[in-house]
């Protein structure tokens, strides 16, 4: 099985046979086109035409993101070969045994799921979900006044039909779990770069979107003087607004957010890009916009997978010297970002305010979801942050991460 996705791809016709065959001066066929669909492939290259032209429509409509498209398909794609195995649907062709489907046989699916694959509950709905939304969106309504191609009664009239998984507890990296993570590698640049995603609550999908640009923005921010309630002389802000151009926005859009990074992590960073190999491989990019600001060992951007590899790598040397007692994924460092903001005294007056800056800065929709982010009951919270028992702040944890962690960068150090 096979799942393509592409939004807005350049599809040039120049070198197509058609058109190399054709010997008149004017050619019908357009030299090239922008493309925006999906194409579900099966095990003999066959095209799906059903799941294929649901998808194609959602993307095109904007209804779904293309990463989202790709794991539609490949779900789709998973429960036709289950039933072109099955006897009732040898004969059909393609993935129209989509047609014909009932209820019973995919809660047998799901059961085949559970028990033979051994899969996860978080996986079998993942799966439903998908099915969910063809059925839905596509087979039983059909698309732009088109008649639904399904006649059969629709099997998801009363909503999911796989068990409700567990919920289950996302442990945070804590403040000890990243200075271990830290003092795992010997790189000042992998080091900043881990200091930054936590005190950030960055996605690793949005770490590579973040330019030179943003970093000295937030860093002029600094000038700006305030006026601390009881301090008669100016300071200067312990945290800065940061531009993130965030994921999960519409279409695959970004979604622009600002989140509050602390003063001493923006200092450790333009220290780093103050060494020699930053500051000879930036110059392949034209302009600090155009800038990322973190840039690896061999000068090149950042991707998620090399994010999640540098995770995966710290991880696993802070676990062999008995450091930490489980691997730390990037999104485990976002969810420590949350609580840091959630438990610091300095950013809000009380729970529901610093619920609200951890919604803004994790670029959430809903209050609910940052919710799910802390998992801290509110009587629990009041026992964490009563009076006398409140911790150092965000801004201050950071600045002693930094002087703990911080490498020295000398004039020849190349990493």
């Amino acid at each position: 099985m096979k799942v393509i996705a592409v939004r807005g791809a350049p599809l040039d016709f120049r070198e197509s046979p058609t058109r190399r065959d054709d010997s008149s001066e004017e050619s019908p066929i357009q030299e090239a086109v922008n493309v925006t669909g999906t194409a579900v492939f099966d095990d003999d290259e066959r095209l799906m035409p059903l799941i294929s032209g649901y998808l194609s429509h959602a993307l095109q409509k904007a209804y779904i993101s293309q990463q989202t498209a790709i794991t539609y398909g490949r779900n789709l794609g998973y429960t036709c070969e289950y039933l072109t195995n099955r006897r009732e649907f040898r004969d059909c062709e393609r993935d129209s045994a989509f047609l014909e489907i009932r209820t019973h046989v995919i809660e047998e699916y799901f059961a085949h799921l559970r028990e033979d694959e051994e899969l996860s509950k978080k996986t079998v709905r993942n799966r439903d979900s998908s099915l969910m939304a063809f059925f839905n969106d596509s087979l039983c309504r059909g698309v732009d006044d088109a008649p639904a191609p399904r006649t059969a009664p629709n099997p998801y009239t009363a909503g999911y039909l796989s068990p409700r998984p567990n919920k289950s507890l996302v442990v945070a990296c804590s403040l000890n779990d990243l200075r271990e993570l830290i003092l795992a590698t010997q790189s000042e640049r992998e080091r900043c770069l881990l200091q930054f995603m936590y005190d950030a609550g960055v996605r690793r999908s949005e770490v590579p979107r973040v330019t030179l640009k943003a970093i000295d923005d937030a860093l002029r921010f600094q000038d700006t003087l305030f006026i601390s309630p009881g301090v008669s002389e100016p300071v200067n802000a312990d945290y800065c607004p940061l531009h993130i151009d965030g994921s999960k926005g519409p279409a695959d859009s970004f979604k622009p957010r600002q989140t509050l990074v602390s003063r001493a992590t923006l200092l450790r960073i333009k220290k780093y890009h103050a060494s020699p190999l930053y500051k000879m491989t930036k110059r392949q990019f034209k302009g600090a916009e155009n800038t990322p600001a973190f840039l690896n060992a061999e000068g090149g951007e950042y991707t998620p997978r090399s994010i999640s590899k540098l995770l995966e790598r710290t991880s696993e040397r802070a676990l062999n010297l008995l450091k930490i007692d489980r691997m730390i994924s990037p999104h485990k460092l976002r969810h420590g970002n949350a609580y840091a903001l959630l438990r610091t005294p300095d950013i809000g007056s009380d729970y529901l305010d610093r619920l609200v800056s951890v919604q803004k800065t994790l670029g959430h929709s809903r209050l609910s979801t940052s919710e799910t982010y802390t998992q801290i009951p509110y009587d629990l919270y009041q026992k964490l942050v009563r009076p006398g028992t409140e911790t150092k702040t965000k801004a201050g944890e950071m600045a002693e991460l930094s002087q703990q962690t911080r490498l020295k960068i000398d004039a020849g150090d190349m990493k």
